[in-house]
């Protein structure tokens, strides 16, 4: 646990302390590579989260920071390597990942406050 929170809290501060300019992706090939690559398994198809993985969108992150973790995360989710997903391809995800709304919130959805009248 200890080394789970040290390690997000490297990948805030490098991101906060080094603004790199975001890459430009192509997000329908990120969401390609995601769905290939099996992020969605723990990060459910559109990064809405599930039992494995976090919630992912809206991007909590700026560039560095997921390209950061990404590479060297925390708890459970693997390591990916340049070699195995190239900076090129990660852009690609990330460009995903930020094209995507959050999405309704629960007081948004009409049938979770009267499904009986639905």
């Amino acid at each position: 646990m200890i080394r789970q929170i040290a390690t997000l809290l490297g990948v805030v501060l490098i991101a906060n302390t080094t603004r790199a300019a975001d890459p430009i992706g192509d997000p329908k090939a990120g969401e390609v590579r995601f769905m290939r690559v099996g992020c969605y398994e723990c990060h459910g198809t559109v990064g809405q989260g599930g039992i494995a993985g976090m919630r992912i969108v809206p991007m909590p992150l700026p560039w560095l920071g997921f390209q950061v973790y990404v590479r060297t995360p925390a708890g459970q989710m693997p390591a990916f390597s340049d070699k195995v997903l190239p900076d090129a391809e990660l852009a690609d995800i990330y460009a995903f990942l930020t094209s995507l709304s959050a999405g309704r919130g629960a007081a948004e959805i009409s049938l979770l406050h009267d499904p009986v009248s639905h």
